[in-house]
Parts: structure tokens; sequence; C-alpha cells
């Protein structure tokens, strides 16, 4: 009953979404970060056209129905690293243009048609975006300032009867043309690429790389879900009191719930430390003084009006600090594994290819400066390496299934994986690997023995009264135990088992010592499943270094033995089947 291959569970549409993600996040990435460096006006107009032509022109290669949006939700997630960025930003920008490019394409086809006018609609679509950020961050006291700003301006430059609605669908308009100019673009370097492309030497290298950064945080940040709904409630509670109720009521709440972000989220300072935003306050306040009524009362300056700018800051201070927050607490391993559960486990899964092939992608584009003077021919490169990062990811997710036992220190995880062994075996499983049960002297760890789980054959591990071994902390380790646990780690030892248990991996084990070398091994045969016993704390780290993509955690101070293995259980069920 041993598990299928891993990327079995991975679709193939999900797997081309992932190349589509990373080659459009590495564009975002490269040109965002230049023209962040540089200030250049109107960039998000220029990444949003670089974005549809990238997705018009594979779709001259790849037109699976529900790849746009998979590409757009992957390539949101990578750009969006920063936490306060992660549900503001860039990340709505990108996937609110695959959504309206994939709508489009599906209502009038693939064809030339359904191309200029998802470019088109995609494109526009940014101006709306725009306006509902700011419209997030500052409110509605943001469209007086900007309305009386505008009719001030046109009045100077004697276009006063220009109404702003006006202006408006005219920039609407520029927007929609230069979409249909992206899409053209993108149709024409598709159809030329795909046309001539040979899959030899002049596809460059991509080595997706080992360690996976999705969703690192710092090892001592604790994570709670009430945390995350307490946050939600706040940043509630604090916009109604700041508008509906008292502009200093609301401040006191306010600050006092940025206090507690700042103390527990030290990430949550990011946005704050940054100079350009106190710039961006300072003028916001200066338009608000003289604009929100300042100039039809007669006056250059108005209190209204400085009280309004103070709300709108105040206001976005709160948005960016609590959304940060938010952030930090949606990358909670528990709320990761839930969604994992909840039909979530393909996004996840092709994330992580993604991510882990970002630095290499990056590597192997264009410089910056001739993305910008040959678009054209940057984005067939791209194409040209599309095939062979598939065939990579394919490659890639190939490795065996793991469950994660974790909790925290002393809280018996051996003696749950040692619950969950029987029940598997009541299950008719065939379990083999090892657990490494502790025992006490005076309220301290003193040894540990090592028990085979087919034979039930045991043999000292480690111990405090050991004289000879090699001594890691307290313990001395009997090299005797050592070898008899690499050797039930073999392949040809654990090859007919369903499972696979291994008691523990931890900083040893992170280091490339202890277990690592048989785990290395283990981890090259994708039909296997391991179930392994992690300390909460490394749980992470021990993703990471294994690049683990199809993996499940099981805290077991919230799931009981049988509750896990009847979760086992099921999965392995729906894959046989």
């Amino acid at each position: 009953m041993k598990s299928k291959l891993t990327n079995q569970k991975v679709k193939d549409i999900w797997l081309k979404a992932s190349v589509v993600g990373s080659l459009w996040a590495s564009v975002e990435i490269i040109i965002g970060s230049f023209f962040h460096n540089l200030r250049v006006p109107f960039a998000g107009t220029i990444l949003a056209m670089i974005s549809v032509a990238i997705l018009v022109a594979f779709h001259q290669h790849w037109k699976e129905k529900g790849l746009f949006w998979r590409a757009g939700l992957i390539c949101a997630l990578m750009k969006s690293i920063s936490p306060s960025a992660i549900l503001l930003g860039p990340m709505t920008g990108i996937l609110s243009e695959a959504l309206l490019m994939e709508l489009f394409i599906r209502l009038l086809g693939g064809n030339f048609l359904g191309y200029i006018v998802g470019g088109a609609i995609a494109l526009s679509s940014t101006i709306a975006h725009k306006i509902g950020n700011l419209l997030i961050i500052y409110g509605f006291d943001f469209v007086t300032v900007l309305v009386n700003l505008y009719n001030y301006a046109v009045k100077q430059i004697g276009y006063a009867d220009l109404k702003p609605e006006q202006a408006l669908w005219i920039l609407f308009g520029v927007y929609a043309l230069l979409g249909i100019t992206a899409a053209i673009i993108g149709l024409s370097v598709g159809r030329r690429t795909f046309k001539s492309i040979t899959h030899t030497n002049e596809i460059k290298e991509i080595l997706p790389q080992g360690k996976n950064t999705l969703f690192e945080l710092n090892p001592d940040q604790h994570f709670s879900v009430k945390l995350l709904f307490f946050h939600l409630f706040a940043i509630a509670v604090c916009l109604f009191i700041i508008s509906k109720i008292s502009l200093w009521a609301g401040i006191l709440f306010i600050f006092s719930y940025i206090g507690f972000c700042i103390f527990y989220y030290k990430q949550s300072l990011k946005h704050l430390k940054r100079p350009i935003f106190w710039v961006q306050v300072l003028i916001l306040t200066f338009l608000a003084t003289v604009f929100f009524n300042g100039f039809q009362k007669g006056n250059l300056f108005d209190t209204e009006g400085l009280l309004a700018g103070l709300q709108m800051n105040i206001r976005a201070v709160l948005i960016l600090v609590g959304f940060s927050s938010i952030s930090v607490e949606l990358r909670n391993p528990l709320i990761k594994s839930v969604l994992m559960k909840r039909g979530f486990s393909q996004l996840y899964l092709s994330l992580g290819l993604a991510f882990s092939a970002l630095p290499a992608v990056i590597e192997n584009f264009s410089k910056p400066k001739q993305i910008l003077r040959k678009p054209g021919k940057s984005i067939k490169q791209a194409l040209q390496n599309a095939d062979q990062l598939l065939w990579l990811f394919q490659s890639k997710i190939m490795k065996p299934k793991i469950y994660i036992l974790t909790s925290n220190r002393h809280e018996g995880k051996t003696t749950c994986a040692s619950q969950l062994d029987e029940a598997l075996r009541n299950l008719n499983y065939k379990n083999g690997g090892f657990l490494a049960p502790g025992k006490f002297e005076k309220k301290r760890r003193s040894e540990f023995n090592i028990i085979d789980l087919q034979t039930r054959e045991q043999k000292p591990l480690c111990s405090i009264h050991f004289e000879k071994g090699e001594e890691i902390g307290p313990f001395r380790f009997d090299a005797d135990g050592q070898k008899f646990g690499h050797d039930l780690l073999r392949i040809e030892n654990v090859e007919s088992v369903d499972f696979i248990f291994i008691d523990e991996i931890g900083p040893l084990e992170l280091k490339s010592k202890g277990w690592a070398p048989s785990i290395d091994k283990l981890m090259m045969t994708p039909e296997l499943t391991m179930i392994w016993i992690v300390r909460k704390s490394l749980v992470n780290k021990v993703i990471n270094k294994w690049n683990l993509l199809d993996v499940e955690v099981f805290d077991i101070k919230i799931q009981d033995a049988k509750d896990i293995a009847q979760k086992i259980h099921s999965n392995h069920k729906s894959i046989d089947d």
C-alpha cells in the first residue's frame, strides 16, 4: 500500500503554472526593483504591459484553461515576499490582471480578439486597482482632496470644463490601447518562438535551488490562530472609531494596537522605517490642508483639512502595520496544514517548486536595461526556457511523501509516534524504521534506546553514563546503536514497508550529521512514505533543508494518534483509488 509517485499528486496544469509564474515573477522582481531604485514613474503600467505580453506569449504554447489565474496566483505570492505586501499592492494587481485575461480568453477564445480585449481590460484594471488601494489605505477623504486638487489644476491650465470623470475615461482609453499593444507583442513573440524553438543546447540550463525560502520567518516567531482573528477585529474596530465616533479616541486605540504589533512582530516597522513613507505623509497632509476645504473658503490653511490629512495618514499606518501582522499569522504552519487538507495542496506544492527555482531563473534572465530595450527578445528567452524548467519541476517533485509529528520538547512526541505505529498496524499497514524512547533519572533525560519497528529488537543509542562514544551535549552516543539505526534505514530494509518512522530529526541532522546521510538516500526513492518526529521549533528548518513539497505536519497537542492514523489512512486510500 505504498504511496504512488508524488508527481502524480501535482497536476500538469499546476506544474505549467509554476513555470509561467516563476518566469513572470522574475520579470516583476528584476524590473520592479530596477524601477523602485530609480523612482521611475508609471512603473506599474510598464510591468502590467510586460505581464500581458508574457501571458499571451505563453498561451501560444500551453492553451490549458485555468493556466492564467493559477500562474497569476503563484506570481503574486512570489512577488509579495514583503510581509506588508502580501494582501495589498502587487499581489492584488498581478492576480486581477491574470483573472481578467483568463475571463476574456474563455469568453472570446484563445484568438486575436480574445487577446486584445483581455489585454485592454487587464491594463485598464490597473487604474481601478490603484484607486481601490488608495481608498483602502486612506479612505474616501482622499477622493475629496484629489477631486479638489484636480479642479484647481485644470483651472490653471485652462481646461475647467474637463470633468474628473471625463479625464478618468480618457485615461482608461489610453491604458486600453497600451494593453492591446502588449497583447499584440506577446502574440507575435509567442508564435515566432514556439514555431522555431529547438530543444537543444540553445536552451540555457536552469537548476532549481535546494533551499525553499517560502514563508521563512524568524525561528523565534510564535503563531496564534486567535491573534489572526484579533487583528481582523482590531482593524475593523479602529476604523469604525476613527471614522464614526471620534478622531482622538481612534488615535488612542490605533496607537495602542500599533504598539502591540510592533512589539510582537518586529517586521511591522519595515514600512515605517522608510523615509519615502514619511515624505508621502507630509505631502498628503499638506495637500489635505490646502485642498480639502481651503480654496473654497478662500484660505490657504484649513483646520478641517489638517485633521482630515491626519486621519488619512493614521489610517494608512493602521492598515500597513495591521496587514503586515496578519500576513505573518497567515504563514502559521498550522494554517498551511489546514489549507493543504482543504484543497490547497496543489497551490502549495507548485508554489514551492516555483520559489525553489526563482534564484536560478533570475540569474539566467536578461538584465533590466536589456528587457526594457528589447522586451520581445527577453520574453523569447523566457519562453525558450519553459519546457526545460517544466521537465526539471517534474523530476524535482518525485520525492517521498512526508508526515511530520511535532510538539515542543518533552511533550510526548515519541509516545505519540508509538501509538501511531500501533494504530497504523491495526489498519493492516507494515511499518519500518525506528523509535527512540528515552528514560528519566531525577527528572532529566538519562538515556535513549533505539527500537526496530519491524522486529522490536532494541539497542542502546546514547546515555549520560557512557564513558566512550561521540559526545553530543550531555550524552555519549554508542557506535553500535548509531550503526543499527542507519542499517534500519537502508533502502533494502524499508522498501517493502508502508511507513518509515525516524525518531527524531533535530539539530544534528540539520548540520547533515546524525541520521541525515540515510535520509538523503531515502529521499531519492519517491515511492516511500516516511513519518518524521521533529521538535516544533525546527519544523520549518527541516522542511527547508530537504526542500519538502509534499509534507503534512501534525501537532500532537491538537490531534491524537488515532486521528492522525485515520487521516494518513484516508490519504493513502485516496491515492490507491
